[in-house]
């Protein structure tokens, strides 16, 4: 049975109504269109004023997008090296504790069983924990810290590293607050343009069944029509924080697009083996032959990621 593909983006769907209007307007008293515009209410010309600022405001989500992306790389510029070094200066202090692991607890470090040490995943823990083991080491005098023989002998300046600390949340608050701006920005979109989107799907729907028995009647108004038997549609698929999830039934030619603000990493198959492809926020990545199963991982231990892609019976 043939099904329409409708556009994914702003742009798309302003060039859906374009061509709408364009042969809507030329067909003129004789438009099929007449009656449906009429008793759906359709302003058709405030509709693409609208496109045109939705198009902005969407323009607006996706520098917001990328602007939150540099803010969590330049966020983990800073965070890795310390807690690189903070994990070699606890294993110095596990050495000497080694007849009473548990002793890290005193420095902020988590122990479990006998003498695993267990280390926060997500951003806020790592900085809780690197803080609380600096303290401690800044809370004996001068000097005389169990730590500062491996800190003199490997060159580290816990001074330092805790300004780099502080520079990671200041840019991790920049992430999350401009995160929450291109949210707001897709809501004052979606808002804005839905109704539209809503009427381009009535419109399809209405000449579907004009066109019932040469759906192809609707390429002239500029729908994209599929004859293939299952009907393909969007998906949204949201992945939970250093998560994964396996994306089946993916439509070759169609897209998956990073509706989030960091990267995620994208696998052919089943399994994350080998080298991932990146997509960075707001990044569309098109399906080739081979990739109708694809599985996707959030690296992220700040925001849950999500994914939109065109798929058949999801």
């Amino acid at each position: 049975m043939s099904h329409i593909i409708y556009p994914e983006t702003v742009l798309g769907q302003k060039e859906l109504l374009a061509s709408i209007n364009e042969k809507h307007t030329a067909d003129a008293l004789t438009s099929p269109l007449n009656e449906y515009i009429k008793e759906n209410n359709f302003d058709i010309d405030q509709a693409i004023l609208d496109g045109v600022q939705a198009e902005t405001i969407d323009k607006s989500r996706v520098l917001l997008t990328k602007q939150g992306s540099n803010y969590t790389e330049l966020r983990d510029l800073q965070l890795h090296p310390v807690f690189s070094r903070l994990k070699g200066e606890v294993q110095f202090i596990k050495s000497l504790y080694k007849n009473n692991p548990k002793e890290l607890g005193n420095w902020g470090i988590t122990v479990e069983g006998k003498a695993k040490i267990v280390y926060p995943i997500n951003f806020e823990g790592k900085v809780i924990t690197a803080n609380n083991f600096f303290e401690k080491h800044l809370s004996y005098p001068a000097g005389t810290s169990p730590l500062a023989p491996f800190i003199t002998k490997n060159k580290i300046d816990i001074t330092e590293d805790k300004a780099m600390l502080v520079s990671a949340v200041d840019f991790n608050e920049k992430a999350i607050t401009t995160a929450q701006l291109a949210e707001s920005k897709t809501q004052l979109k979606n808002a804005l343009w839905n109704p539209t989107v809503v009427q381009l799907k009535g419109i399809g729907k209405y000449l579907m069944s004009l066109y019932v028995d040469n759906a192809k009647g609707l390429v002239a108004y500029g729908f994209i029509v599929d004859n293939s038997v299952a009907k393909p549609k969007i998906v949204n698929t949201t992945i939970k924080l250093l998560d994964k999830t396996t994306l089946k039934g993916l439509v070759i030619g169609g897209t998956l697009t990073n509706e989030g603000t960091e990267d995620i990493h994208l696998y052919k198959g089943t399994t994350t083996t080998g080298n991932p492809i990146v997509i960075k926020p707001g990044e569309k990545y098109g399906i080739a032959k081979g990739f109708s199963t694809i599985t996707v991982s959030n690296p992220s231990s700040l925001l849950a990621a999500k994914v939109a892609a065109l798929r058949l019976g999801r």
